[in-house]
């Protein structure tokens, strides 16, 4: 079973060291992690269209240009809308799989942290049709958005569109043949390596990290740590993002 990534490097230091991780972590448990990069997507015949709506979408609705950085966001999709597996698993590369085993997606577009996309399976042409739906239904509710977004990557498309703030998000979910879970006793927690615990959300609260299958090691994850105990305040983001992973790992 595949799993991939997305990679662009921008002005950021390098994410090399963490993406091996990701790459350990899912080989571990019977995976094939792979790499993309921005040139798997201008592969893709949307590509021309995908980046000059989604610059325009952006700059309609927060009256500014959008960064490279969120750009990547939307290409990553269209990135493994060129592969040619059936169906595989796509992640961002702090996802760490504590204890995934391999599991058969679901035959829908699959988004398993709701409007958080940082886990999702589908088919190359699923995600086709999501770069598609990214700017049909961003142009169709444009008006609608202006008034509710000020910032508008993939994770506020998700949110604004096919969650809640939307009255019609059961219909747009269903017509672009979408499911969106959420398990946070299973996908998604946050990593407390002081309590050993996984912090699931707070309404979930703490629970046991033994059989936890996918950690979300992301900035929030190191920003929440570094609020909440002293010895972590003065370490640097990153280095303490990789020293975590790699103790959640047993390296």
């Amino acid at each position: 079973m595949k799993i991939y990534t997305y990679y662009q490097e921008i002005s950021h230091s390098s994410q090399n060291e963490l993406i091996d991780l990701w790459k350990e972590s899912w080989s571990r448990h019977g995976y094939e992690p792979i790499v993309l990069n921005l040139n798997n997507a201008k592969k893709h015949s949307y590509f021309e269209t995908l980046n000059t709506e989604m610059r325009r979408i952006f700059r309609e609705i927060t009256n500014n240009e959008i960064s490279e950085y969120g750009m990547s966001c939307w290409f990553r999709w269209l990135a493994y809308a060129t592969q040619a597996d059936e169906k595989f698993y796509v992640s961002d590369y702090d996802a760490i799989n504590a204890n995934f085993s391999i599991t058969e997606p679901n035959d829908k577009l699959h988004f398993m942290d709701f409007a958080c996309p940082f886990l999702a399976s589908g088919t190359p042409k699923q995600f086709e049709n999501l770069c598609k739906a990214f700017v049909e239904v961003s142009n169709e509710r444009l008006e609608i958005l202006k008034n509710q977004a000020n910032h508008y990557h993939d994770q506020e498309f998700f949110q604004y569109n096919f969650m809640n703030h939307n009255e019609s998000y059961v219909k747009l979910r269903n017509h672009y043949n979408i499911l969106m879970t959420r398990n946070r006793d299973e996908f998604g927690g946050y990593i407390d390596p002081v309590e050993n615990k996984i912090l699931a959300g707070p309404n979930i609260g703490y629970i046991e990290n033994e059989n936890y299958g996918v950690v979300h090691v992301s900035h929030e994850n190191i920003g929440i740590l570094q609020e909440k105990y002293l010895k972590y305040k003065k370490e640097d983001a990153d280095n303490l993002r990789i020293s975590i992973i790699k103790n959640l790992l047993g390296i």
